[in-house]
This record gives C-alpha cells, sequence and structure tokens, in this order.
C-alpha cells in the first residue's frame, strides 16, 4: 500500500487540531499502520505528547515523530509515502501558502472545528486556502452536551455546505487527561474511543487505507534515513 499524507489545519488555535492528531495517529497504529507524525505547529503539543509517551514502557505500538521543516515537506513526501502508511501532519493556525504546497502533496485536509461562531468563522479562509489543492473536511470537537448539542448540529449543517463533515469529538476529561500521561481517549476506551474509531474508520475509508500486517512495524532503516529527522 502506499502511504498516506493526512494534513490537520486551521486558522484558529484552540480547535482540537493537536488532539486529533494524537487520537488518530494510536487508532492507526493499533490497526497496525506504520505511523509518522510531524509537528509544524509552534507550540510543540504533539512533541510534549510524544515525549512524555515514550518515557514510559513500550505496552503499545507507537507512531515515529519526525522532525521536517515545513518548506521542506512536499519534496519529502515520496519518501515518507514509501516509510509510512499514514503521515499525520499537525500544522501551526495559519493560511500561509506553504501550508497550501502542503496540502497540495497530501491526500486529504482535515480542519478541526469547535461549534462556535468564532471558530466557524475561522473556517472560510483555510477552505478558500486548500479547495483545489487536496481534497478536504471538517471534524465536530469538542462538542458539549454529547449528541443532543444544538450548537453541535447547526455547525454540522454550517460546515456540510463547505465539504463533508467526517466526524465529532465530544468536550470528554478522557481527552485531556490521557494526553496528559502521554496517552489518549482512545486507549480509555467508552464513547472516546468509539468517537475516534467512527471518525478514523470513516477517513480510513475516504483514503482507502488498507490494514496491512507487517513483519517489523517500524519503518525501514534504509526508508527512515530517505525521509530524514527521524526520533
Amino acid at each position: 500500500m502506499t502511504g498516506r499524507i493526512l494534513l490537520v489545519t486551521k486558522l484558529k488555535g484552540g480547535a482540537g487540531a493537536t488532539t486529533t492528531v494524537r487520537e488518530l495517529a494510536v487508532a492507526a497504529a493499533a490497526v497496525p499502520l506504520r505511523v509518522a507524525l510531524i509537528d509544524l505547529d509552534g507550540q510543540g503539543g504533539i512533541t510534549r505528547w510524544w515525549n512524555r509517551r515514550n518515557a514510559q514502557p513500550a505496552e503499545t505500538v507507537n507512531p515515529d515523530l519526525l522532525q521536517i521543516a515545513a518548506a521542506d515537506l512536499p519534496a519529502k513526501v515520496p519518501a515518507l509515502r514509501r516509510a509510512y502508511d499514514l503521515t499525520l501532519i499537525d500544522s501551526p493556525p495559519t493560511v500561509h501558502d506553504t501550508i497550501r504546497a502542503i496540502g497540495a502533496a497530501a491526500d486529504l485536509a482535515l480542519v478541526p472545528s469547535r461549534p462556535t461562531t468564532d471558530d466557524l468563522d475561522a473556517v472560510g479562509p483555510v477552505v478558500r486556502l486548500l479547495r483545489g489543492a487536496v481534497d478536504l473536511g471538517f471534524v465536530l470537537t469538542q462538542i458539549p452536551g454529547g449528541g443532543r448539542s444544538r450548537d453541535a448540529a447547526e455547525a454540522h449543517e454550517l460546515l456540510a455546505r463547505l465539504a463533508p463533515v467526517f466526524g465529532r469529538m465530544t468536550l470528554r476529561i478522557d481527552y485531556p487527561r490521557g494526553a496528559g500521561a502521554g496517552r489518549t481517549g482512545f486507549e480509555a476506551g467508552g464513547t472516546a474511543q468509539e468517537e475516534v474509531t467512527a471518525l478514523w474508520q470513516t477517513l480510513a475509508e475516504r483514503l482507502s487505507i488498507q490494514s496491512p500486517r507487517h513483519d517489523g512495524i517500524k519503518a525501514s532503516h534504509d526508508a527512515v534515513s530517505a525521509v530524514g529527522g527521524g526520533r
């Protein structure tokens, strides 16, 4: 299977992009897929989470964290596709042309949004930046009130006019609590796991990702060397 590239991008901070990236990374690694993470966000949330996770005894297959500059990413995509089944990119909150270039080299751009007016207002510039460059869609995040949220229903309707809404993640303590220990809501089980699994399955279908079984789940040494920046 040719590896897929998923860009998780936003304009507004706090939209839940970093949470979405780490949840999807662990769900994909559990398949198991060979998964890489690239943290372009200046806040370094993915990097800190990965460091906490890898400081503990390994209980599950972990994604790799790669250090690749944003400007270098489009040229690295062929090597990433050879080395990994899925590469997840956490972008900074910006609509810079570099993000469009990365999007054009990716297979899908996922835009997280909370069901608030401020978040929904911030979606338009991202859509205008990436439309025509890459397949794109949304995930609703930090939804209050679970499945009965009127705000979520209205936000879903608004977003669906622009692009598909691939899933939702409700406002629950399992997501931040897990992250503090280098874990995820997906690994906590319960509703968080159900939400992430549903989102992952929808994205896997969209990306035509199969479920290969690898003799060695890590990418080969030669492939990682070709990508560069491994940790």
